[in-house]
């Protein structure tokens, strides 16, 4: 993407960690840049179209490129994790096929088409609240942050809070790294929701979300379930996790109502999800339930 200096804007190139920070402490206002598709898309602007792109992204005036720091590209795998770097492409991670947990690539190749997957990088989407959260928290994925001096890793239901609550990281900190534990879960489900709810005179406007539903069971005995939506919120109830673990497979097809249940007293006095989208989690949630009864 060509940088317009129209408005002056200053375009820092680190090669580097080191220097990335070194530029950032003299530049604290400056905003690091990745793939750049939300400040092309007119989703960013409270006042444009979801989805489509400006023909003239309104850029800040100062630029952290990071796409020359190789640390931040690399992809490491291990017999206990997959470590993937800020900067790495969602159409990458696609490309790395099995590797990859089933649930997290599904989510990934929802994301736009393929020109925006391959613009897009991970550490992005997580930073913009995009798809990618659902899954990586469902799959307990950890995420590094690092300064100058020091790095510390965070899980990514705790990131997400933060980023949720609009409550600021550390002075000159950065998500570099993306640690997704690499266990077996025998059952999974992924669904992506879109509720106009416009259509409905309703105040909310669109509600977009990703619901991650994962399992696991060892000798017919589920040992852990794990059930995430991301959306303009993230939301999750321990309380409903809890009632099913350890119980024996196939469960009882009541217990899918159960669950439904549980989760609706979660959900009845919270301002988001509106009504229309509310009912398709549940519904979901309940069928996917529905499938360990069988």
């Amino acid at each position: 993407m060509a940088v317009h200096n129209n408005n002056h804007n200053q375009v820092l190139r680190p090669a580097n960690l080191p220097e990335l920070f070194s530029h950032w402490n003299r530049f604290p206002c400056a905003v690091p840049y990745a793939g750049g598709t939300y400040i092309m898309r007119s989703g960013s602007d409270p006042g444009g179209v979801r989805g489509k792109f400006r023909e003239q992204p309104e850029l800040p005036k100062q630029i952290l490129l990071l796409e020359r720091i190789d640390d931040l590209r690399s992809i490491t795998r291990t017999e206990r994790y997959l470590e993937i770097g800020a900067m790495v492409r969602l159409g990458e991670i696609i490309a790395l096929g099995k590797i990859v947990p089933g649930v997290f690539s599904q989510t990934l190749l929802g994301i736009a088409g393929p020109l925006v997957r391959n613009m897009a990088t991970i550490g992005g989407n997580i930073s913009t609240k995009g798809d990618a959260i659902a899954p990586l928290c469902a799959l307990d994925a950890v995420y590094e942050l690092r300064n100058a001096n020091s790095s510390r890793w965070i899980s990514a239901i705790r990131y997400s809070a933060l980023i949720e609550k609009n409550e600021p990281l550390q002075p000159g900190e950065l998500l570099t790294r993306i640690r997704i534990p690499l266990e077996e879960w025998n059952y999974s489900m992924y669904r992506k929701f879109t509720v106009n709810e416009a259509d409905f005179h309703s105040e909310t406007g669109s509600e977009d979300g990703v619901l991650i539903l994962v399992v696991q069971n060892r000798k017919n005995m589920l040992t852990n379930i794990n059930v995430v939506f991301a959306g303009k919120t993230l939301l999750r109830d321990k309380d409903s996790e809890f009632s099913l673990e350890g119980k024996a497979l196939p469960l009882d097809k009541r217990d899918a109502v159960h669950f439904r249940k549980l989760w609706e007293t979660y959900l009845e006095d919270l301002a988001y999800p509106g009504p229309l989208l509310r009912n398709k989690i549940l519904n979901a949630i309940e069928a996917g339930i529905i499938e360990l009864s069988d």
